[in-house]
């Protein structure tokens, strides 16, 4: 063999050994073509023209001629397609402004998605697809202005599911490099899903709650990106005395109170909500019911004056009493002794009223009346009267 040459049009590159060894052949690159970049290989074989950093304008088709010196001259011809990449994918939103970042978003529930892939470049022509977490779901793309390729991707009415979804356009021509391609994660706000009130344990299974003591209440609620925005009410007044902390996907609010006998019956709302979505915040109610001991109030009867009481008139008392449980016991007191329903001294209870006929100079002094429950026994005010002589 004497030597190899490699046509286009005009000789590109030659390989000459003739009269010497391998190792000392001479290699000639025509500088307007490949210049430095090609190199002529004979080991391993087989022998092989390499050329580095291939340009567009190396496509075409080859011609090589190898001389040998007592046979004849043989020549193959090589087609050198050169595949261009395209350029990385651009995305746009529904308003044409390019995304710049990897998120996108964020996004509502419910909300539609549209985004357009703009590929520029590339030959042969890139196809130019969307993926969703990897799979293929939209390859329909068509030509704009100039080398310009856009698929516009819709995915409507976004569910909760879809948060942190991966969003891919590729743009591909060939097998032999990776595909161009940019991703993008679905950011969404995200509704609260529940809402719960943790009673105190100390309340028991009844969740009854005991006046002027105080109690931490938790409330949890699970589902809200960012987390949600947790509200206590009783009855309608908001309360402000609460804590808040994160637990994974939890908000926990403790709100410390101190109820009173007003309380009772009163509901304890926690509502959790996410400002940055249409929907209805979520509500959650207990209704507390609050246990304390009796309070009494004792009043002598409505018709009747403390100071012009005389013998033989009837005198009756009015014990009122607020108390929860209901006071199982109502006693009477005259003078700090117990007074109790005799009919023949004329002293009479019926229900919470004590009644005294025909009053003597004996009846005269202090009364009060007591209220006894679970929760306590009270004594009432004192009521003094004395009874005038005729």
């Amino acid at each position: 063999m004497f030597g190899r040459s490699f046509y286009l049009f005009s000789s590109v590159f030659g390989f000459d050994v003739r009269g010497k060894h391998l190792s000392e052949a001479r290699h000639w690159s025509a500088p307007e073509v490949f210049g430095p970049r090609a190199h002529f290989s004979t080991s391993p074989p087989p022998a092989a023209l390499l050329v580095r950093d291939v340009k567009r304008r190396d496509e075409g088709v080859y011609r090589c001629r190898v001389d040998f010196r007592n046979t004849q001259t043989t020549s193959f011809r090589y087609n050198l397609t050169v595949v261009v990449p395209p350029e990385k994918p651009v995305v746009v939103d529904r308003w044409g402004r390019v995304i710049n970042t990897t998120t996108l978003g964020p996004h509502e529930e419910g909300d539609d998605v549209l985004l357009t892939c703009r590929v520029l470049g590339g030959r042969p022509e890139p196809s130019v697809r969307w993926l969703v977490n990897g799979v293929l779901v939209d390859e329909e793309y068509e030509h704009n202005t100039g080398d310009v390729i856009e698929n516009r991707l819709l995915w409507p009415a976004i569910r909760r599911a879809d948060y942190a979804a991966v969003f891919t356009c590729q743009a591909a021509n060939s097998h032999l490099v990776p595909p161009k391609e940019v991703s993008l994660v679905l950011d969404m706000f995200l509704r609260p899903l529940t809402v719960e009130i943790k009673k105190p344990a100390e309340v028991g299974e009844g969740g009854v709650l005991t006046a002027e003591r105080r109690y931490e209440v938790a409330c949890e609620s699970a589902g809200s990106r960012p987390p949600a925005v947790i509200t206590w009410y009783k009855g309608k007044r908001q309360l402000k005395r609460i804590t808040e902390e994160l637990r994974d996907n939890l908000t926990v609010s403790v709100m410390s109170f101190v109820p009173t006998m007003d309380d009772d019956g009163k509901p304890l709302t926690c509502r959790a909500e996410n400002p940055n979505v249409t929907a209805l915040a979520l509500d959650t109610s207990w209704t507390i019911s609050v246990v304390y001991p009796p309070v009494v109030r004792l009043r002598l009867g409505s018709s009747l004056a403390a100071g012009d009481i005389k013998e033989g008139d009837d005198v009756y008392f009015e014990c009122h009493v607020r108390a929860n449980p209901i006071a199982r016991k109502l006693s009477w007191l005259h003078d700090d002794r117990p007074l109790a329903h005799n009919a023949t001294a004329r002293v009479f209870h019926s229900n919470q009223s004590l009644v005294l006929q025909k009053v003597t100079r004996h009846s005269s002094g202090r009364y009060a009346c007591s209220a006894l429950n679970a929760e306590g026994e009270t004594v009432s005010n004192e009521l003094h009267f004395r009874v005038k002589c005729e």
